[in-house]
């Protein structure tokens, strides 16, 4: 498998980011082929959607933002963002609030002061399933492709692991997921839980060469990744959250520290 990044002009707000990555591919006498998977850091698709936010011009701040603001140390203007945003808030410690947005769990809502400019955050993009479907589209018709891949990607922090991870925030044109279930292990017994998290281990590849920092390479294409190509996939990385193993444990932490306290 091959990776490697495709530096872009600096994306500013409500710039055409899909004309942007064709036109530098080309300018870069770079192509997309068959099989390839290209993938996309989040903020500059947020960015080019406008979602730039400048927390000077936020007001009428509600009290449940001022009490969160209070009891996390953070600005009230940027906990009313974080509300905005989220479907629940699940708690939080200094600087950071836990959200559920979009169907998965996410620091601050997602909200991100990083590369945003002096003063202002990037919320998440918006419509994530209908912009990558999209961008499948016209990059396949663009290059003339069938078997072709599209990833939004983020980063994440893990349980009780330190740093980020990538993971695929939106997909198109794979399975996402492998599902190893019923299938045998190496002592033929089968497999009862196994998923492989495709996209998410893609996106973590793609990780090391996505830049967060200055050096303006948010897109990562991959190649030679022998996923399974689709136009309509099976299966899809959400679960529900009395699925999940951290969303369980937790909860019945938290019930059993209530009952105590």
């Amino acid at each position: 498998m091959e990776l490697f990044s495709i530096k872009l002009p600096l994306i500013k707000k409500n710039d055409p980011l899909l004309q942007i990555i064709i036109q530098t591919i080309k300018e870069q006498e770079q192509s997309l082929i068959e099989g390839d998977i290209i993938v996309i850091a989040e903020k500059v698709v947020a960015t080019s959607q406008g979602r730039v936010v400048k927390l000077s011009e936020i007001e009428k701040v509600s009290e449940q933002a001022k009490k969160l603001a209070n009891e996390y140390d953070m600005d009230e203007r940027y906990v009313k963002l974080i509300l905005q945003e989220a479907s629940m808030i699940l708690g939080g410690m200094r600087h950071v609030i836990l959200a559920k947005v979009n169907d998965f769990l996410i620091a601050n809502a997602g909200i991100d002061q990083s590369n945003a400019g002096i003063g202002n955050v990037v919320l998440l993009p918006k419509n994530l399933k209908m912009v990558v479907w999209n961008f499948w589209k016209e990059l396949r018709k663009e290059f003339k492709i069938n078997n072709f891949g599209v990833i939004i990607a983020d980063s994440r922090v893990q349980p009780l692991r330190k740093g980020t991870i990538g993971i695929a925030i939106a997909t198109a044109g794979f399975e996402p997921v492998e599902d190893l279930r019923g299938q045998p292990d190496l002592f033929k017994r089968p497999m009862e839980i196994t998923m492989r998290a495709i996209a998410d281990d893609l996106s973590s590849a793609a990780q090391f060469l996505l830049s967060e920092a200055d050096q303006q390479t948010p897109i990562v294409i991959i190649r030679n990744s022998k996923v399974e190509f689709t136009e309509s996939p099976q299966l899809t990385p959400e679960m529900a959250p009395e699925e999940c193993l951290y969303m369980n444990i937790f909860s019945k932490y938290l019930l059993k520290k209530q009952e105590e306290d």
